[in-house]
């Protein structure tokens, strides 16, 4: 007699969970409407979710290269988002890959973030969003084991979780129905408290951000011309009394970064830093 693999798993549980798992076996093998033999996939070349992928270089202040980023983004049926990234930093050694879920509006849902630094694991975290509580489950070198559980003031709005193709996600918040030029937003959180992302995971709350409205601009970059809408992510000062600033360009209404534009920010000569998408399909 062939046992197949569903009889092998509903042998091994017992009570209410192997009665429901039974049940449910028993009416995929009758061909009721969870039968997969009948399921009908879509056809080739019509896909019924929408996908997006792109290469960002990252480039330093002398012009060259310093890191780079892949991405793909996906939008559902049901209106969900989710971007997967990779990044890499070199000068800073940091590797990164992150998957983050969100609502139609990019309110975070849940995410999942592995870095490696300096050639080395340093962390991963898995994390989860209600209106009312944001929940993180952590390994790192650093911190061991750790649960997170963080009962928010306001429903989460943004997640800075540091790929840059989820910063221009950021941007959405800007409501352009509103006359003011500079907008604030609360609710947002952030997977790490280093500019680069390099340390945690570790979920904290992100304070209050500002946003400026520059205006429409074109912009052409190695992955084609773009009609863009430029905004301005308005940086507080830090302690050494610098005020850095970050510049974004991205279309309208995805979202899609084209090209970022740090001052004051990065630990090189002048602190200026370049981020491009040099590839691009969708």
């Amino acid at each position: 007699m062939n046992i197949g693999r569903r009889q092998l798993i509903v042998a091994g549980l017992t009570g209410a969970a192997g009665t429901a798992l039974a049940a449910a076996s028993a009416h995929i093998n009758s061909g009721g409407d969870g039968d997969l033999s009948q399921t009908k996939a879509a056809p080739i070349g019509q896909g019924f979710v929408k996908n997006t992928r792109g290469r960002i270089s990252y480039i330093g202040d002398d012009g060259k290269e310093r890191g780079r980023e892949w991405f793909g983004i996906s939008r559902r049926e049901d209106g969900q988002v989710t971007l997967r990234a990779y990044c890499e930093i070199d000068d800073a050694r940091v590797e990164r890959d992150v998957v983050q879920s969100m609502t139609p509006k990019f309110e975070p849902l849940d995410c999942f973030v592995r870095l490696h630094v300096g050639g080395k694991f340093s962390g991963t975290g898995w994390m989860r969003f209600t209106a009312t509580e944001a929940e993180c489950e952590v390994y790192s070198i650093v911190l061991g084991r750790v649960q997170q559980r963080i009962q928010l003031p306001i429903a989460p709005t943004t997640l800075v979780s540091h790929p840059i193709s989820t910063d221009a996600l950021l941007l959405s918040r800007y409501d352009h129905s509103k006359p003011e030029r500079i907008q604030t937003w609360r609710g947002g959180l952030a997977t790490s408290t280093q500019l680069d992302g390099g340390s945690g995971p570790f979920l904290s709350l992100d304070g209050e951000r500002s946003l400026e409205y520059v205006g429409p601009e074109p912009i052409t970059t190695a992955a084609g011309r773009f009609d863009t809408h430029h905004y301005r992510l308005l940086m507080g000062t830090r302690a050494d009394g610098k005020t850095p600033s970050y510049d974004l360009w991205c279309t309208h209404p995805d979202y899609l970064i084209i090209r970022g534009e740090v001052r004051g920010y990065l630990k090189n000569r002048t602190g200026y830093g370049r981020y491009d998408l040099v590839e691009y399909s969708g």
